[in-house]
């Protein structure tokens, strides 16, 4: 049985590396996307936001915001690029600094908003997947909320997030453990869909029976 030791995750086996996020990542703000550019009609350009996050992580494709502003290059995300929210809405902080993947799209550009902090590695020291996971943890957001500023709207900073600690297996058990939580996360997607689906065609049968009578 392995012996443990204490980080800001929680407890982690002796024998791995306690690092902090900083040593892996700058966090790069994003840009202030000009208010009276932003349009309700579909476009190529979706200026991403916290709303574009899950509770506990990951990217939520819906409720975009689009723009008409020409995006400056530096501020176009690519596909896979590590996200973390730098601001939240709900009381309890529900998804402050929570990472999220930017997925592959043929017709959008997803577009790095000031309120987003893209993740910049440093070395390859460390699976990207597995830090991305890290970032999903409850402990971790729970560090995150702990020294948030602002009261209806919480705020956190890219230094907060880099002080954070937790345990760095070999590259060998990133991988293992990456991969599981990857696989997981994406029957959980699969079933958000299916349950999308099946609302859409709840709301549609209520519609037909109840508002149209047929």
């Amino acid at each position: 049985q392995k012996k443990l030791k204490r980080a800001d995750i929680g407890l982690i086996p002796e024998d791995w590396e306690e690092k902090s996020v900083g040593d892996f990542v700058d966090i790069k703000h994003g840009y202030g996307f000009k208010g009276e550019f932003f349009t309700e009609n579909p476009n190529e350009n979706i200026v991403l936001t916290p709303g574009n996050f899950y509770i506990g992580g990951g990217f939520k494709s819906d409720k975009f915001k689009f723009t008409t502003e020409t995006p400056l290059k530096e501020y176009v995300l690519n596909d896979g690029d590590i996200i973390v929210t730098m601001t939240d809405l709900s009381k309890e902080g529900d998804t402050l600094g929570y990472s999220a993947k930017v997925p592959a799209s043929d017709c959008h550009k997803y577009l790095h908003n000031q309120r987003i902090g893209l993740l910049c590695l440093k070395t390859n020291a460390i699976l990207p997947d597995f830090l991305y996971w890290v970032l999903r943890t409850k402990s971790y957001n729970q560090f995150v909320v702990g020294s948030a500023t602002g009261s209806t709207v919480k705020h956190t900073s890219p230094d907060r997030i880099k002080q954070f600690t937790f345990g760095v297996p070999s590259l060998k058990e990133q991988t293992f453990i990456a991969n599981l939580l990857s696989s997981l996360d994406s029957k959980i997607q699969l079933n958000h869909q299916m349950n999308c689906s099946l609302e859409a065609v709840g709301a549609a049968l209520f519609r037909r029976w109840f508002v149209d009578f047929e």
